[in-house]
Parts: structure tokens; C-alpha cells; sequence
């Protein structure tokens, strides 16, 4: 069930602090043990990439891990993603309410954000601007997050449970040099509502969600995440 959005995603992103917030602490404590079974349960006790895969009509964010980019990937968990905004559709402008859609990269860590935790997203990138030519980076929006709490306009919210999760899996790989992904689709590919909204999307919008469902299904089929370029159209090819 769709809730009803609350809150804008407006964050203060902090520089990197010593020591750590008390919700941090206190969720290393509450999440770390739990998290590092699952690594090691999963084969994977030192993640060096980490996918994020979230299907926004199903509401649901996979948790992807493996060694490195190299190595196959092994589907750690899910969790729901409690509240939405918007509709099939990238992102196309500041206000428009619409979670992107695309592939995207995890570029800060948020401890003091006001929903709880929160990662920030590399929107809008360059298959954005590619698919927007003529408008400036700053009219196509910003400040898109995953984060805790359960309300949202255009973010990813978890939950604060579930964020303390991926919150950490996130800081462990980065830390360690590795790289954490995204891949947001509006649906779950082969489902009878990724055909219903292919059916009825723009050129623009089928070429970019054709684009995205190569790469899911080669996920599926494979277990191997190749790295991505933006197309002239702001659709998307393996590298």
C-alpha cells in the first residue's frame, strides 16, 4: 500500500566528523553483528561493491554484495520501501516529485540527517542531462537520498531499521575502497506492470527502461554488474 508523502528530502550532508554520531554508534551496536552474519552466511565477509536494486511500483530495495566488481554478486536481503511519491516516470525537474530512475552511484554519508540516516545519490548524471539537453543541471533537481523515517518526496525511504542496515553496509564498503551502486527501475521487469507502463511511456521513457531492463535481467542471468555509460539519449549500455 501507497503512504501518503509527508516531508521534502532537504538534508544537510555532513563532512566526514570523528567520532561518530550517537545513532551511529548505537546502531553499529544494534545492526553490525546482524549484518556481519549475513556477509558471512552470503560467502562475502568483506563487500568491495554493493547494488542497491529498487523496483519503485513494487516498493521493494535488493541488497547486492560481492568482493569486488569482478566477482559474482550474491543477493544479501531486501527491504520495503515504506512510502513513495510520484509515479512511472524519471525524474525531469526541481519539484516534480518523482523518484529518478536510472543507474547511479552512492557519493555521501549523511549521520546527522533528519530522517534518521540517509545516502545521497549522484542525481542528476549524465544520462539525465542527456535526456534534458537544454536545461541546466540545477532546474532538473537534486538532493535525492535513501534514508530512514517513512515519508518522502521524490527519496527512497527504508525505515529506520532497515537504513541502519544498508547505512552500514554502505560505510563498510566505501571505507574500503569499494563502490555501492544503485539501479532504480520503475518496475520489476516481465511483471504485468513494467508491461502495462512500457506500453504506455514516451520514445524517451521506453529507450531509457529498455535500457534498464537489459541490465536487470543481465543480473539476474549472470550475477554480474558491468560498469555503465550514458548513451546520447540518456539511456544506458554495458560498458
Amino acid at each position: 500500500m501507497r503512504v501518503a508523502a509527508l516531508a521534502l528530502c532537504s538534508f544537510l550532508v555532513a563532512a566526514d566528523v570523528s567520532p561518530e554520531p550517537a545513532r551511529v554508534v548505537t546502531a553499529r551496536a544494534r545492526a553490525g553483528p546482524r549484518i556481519a552474519r549475513a556477509l558471512e552466511t552470503a560467502g562475502v565477509p568483506g563487500p568491495r561493491t554493493v547494488l542497491l536494486r529498487v523496483f519503485k511500483e513494487e516498493g521493494v530495495l535488493e541488497v547486492w554484495v560481492a568482493e569486488g566488481r569482478e566477482r559474482p554478486f550474491v543477493h544479501l536481503g531486501d527491504h520495503p520501501v515504506c512510502a513513495s511519491s510520484g509515479g512511472p516516470g524519471p525524474k525531469v525537474r526541481h519539484g516534480d516529485g518523482q523518484v529518478p530512475e536510472g543507474v547511479y552511484r552512492v557519493t555521501a554519508l549523511n549521520p546527522w540527517s533528519q530522517f534518521h540516516l540517509s545516502m545521497r545519490l549522484d542525481y542528476p548524471n549524465a544520462a539525465d542531462r542527456a535526456r534534458n539537453p537544454g536545461v541546466e543541471a540545477r532546474e532538473l533537481g537534486g538532493e535525492i537520498f535513501i534514508h530512514g523515517g517513512c515519508a518522502t518526496i521524490g527519496c527512497i525511504p527504508l525505515g529506520d531499521e532497515a537504513i541502519e542496515e544498508v547505512y552500514l553496509l554502505a560505510q563498510q564498503t566505501r571505507a574500503a575502497g569499494g563502490e555501492v551502486s544503485v539501479l532504480i527501475l520503475p518496475a520489476r521487469p516481465g511483471a504485468a506492470r513494467w508491461t502495462a507502463i512500457v506500453g504506455r511511456g514516451t520514445p524517451g521513457e521506453v529507450s531509457l527502461w529498455r535500457s534498464l531492463e537489459v541490465l536487470s535481467t543481465r543480473l539476474d542471468r549472470t550475477h554480474r554488474w558491468p560498469r555503465i555509460q550514458a548513451q546520447p539519449d540518456g539511456s544506458y549500455v554495458a560498458d
